[in-house]
C-alpha cells in the first residue's frame, strides 16, 4: 500500500508521516531526500525556492516501494497513491507555525490561501482522499487517528471548511 501525506507547509506532514509508518509498519520516503539525491531534478534555485522538474515524478514511479508512506506537498510530481491524507491546519494555527519557521509575510499568506482554498484536495483526483484537521494534538496521536481512518476506509473528501471570520481574520 502506498499511502501519500500531504498538505501546506506547517501541517505536520513529515512528523507525522513518520509515525504513520511506524504504526502501520511500512517504510518511510521522505521526498525532499530524493530531490537532494537527484539533482537531476532540480531545474533552479529561486529565492531560496527549489524549482522541479518533471523528472523528480518518472525517479519517484521506479524507486517508491510498494508499501510506504511518503510525503510531499510537490504532489503534482507524485506517482498515483492508494490512499491519501492531506493534513489540514485552522489557519491562525498555521499562521503561527510557519511565523515560528521565520517565513516571510508574503509567504505565510500564500500558504495560507493555499490552505484556505483547499489546494490539495481540490488538485487530487481521486475519491480515496483523508483529510485531517492537524491543528491540535501530538503527531503520535494524530497518525494513530489517521491510521484508524485508513484502516477503515472512512475517506471524507472536502469535508473540512474553515468560516468566513476564520479567514478574513488571518489573511489580514
Amino acid at each position: 500500500m502506498k499511502i501519500l501525506v500531504t498538505g501546506t507547509p506547517g501541517t505536520g506532514k513529515t512528523s507525522i508521516a513518520i509515525e504513520l509508518s511506524k504504526l502501520l509498519k511500512l517504510i518511510y520516503v521522505d521526498v525532499k531526500k530524493n530531490i537532494n539525491e537527484h539533482k537531476e531534478t532540480i531545474d533552479k534555485i529561486e529565492d531560496g525556492e527549489l524549482i522541479i522538474n518533471s523528472k523528480l515524478k518518472k525517479i519517484l514511479e521506479k524507486e517508491l516501494p510498494d508499501n510506504c508512506v511518503f510525503e510531499t506537498h510537490l504532489i503534482e510530481y507524485c506517482p498515483l497513491a492508494d490512499c491519501y491524507v492531506i493534513l489540514r491546519t485552522k489557519p491562525g494555527v498555521l499562521k503561527k507555525r510557519l511565523s515560528a519557521r521565520n517565513y516571510s509575510l508574503q509567504k505565510i499568506r500564500d500558504n495560507l490561501e493555499v490552505e484556505i482554498l483547499d489546494y490539495f484536495t481540490q488538485a487530487i483526483k481521486s475519491n480515496k482522499i483523508i483529510e485531517y484537521d492537524s491543528s491540535k494534538g501530538s503527531a503520535k496521536l494524530n497518525a494513530k487517528k489517521i491510521m484508524e481512518l485508513i484502516l477503515k476506509k472512512k475517506y471524507n473528501k472536502g469535508e473540512i471548511k474553515y468560516s468566513d471570520n476564520e479567514i478574513k481574520k488571518n489573511l489580514i
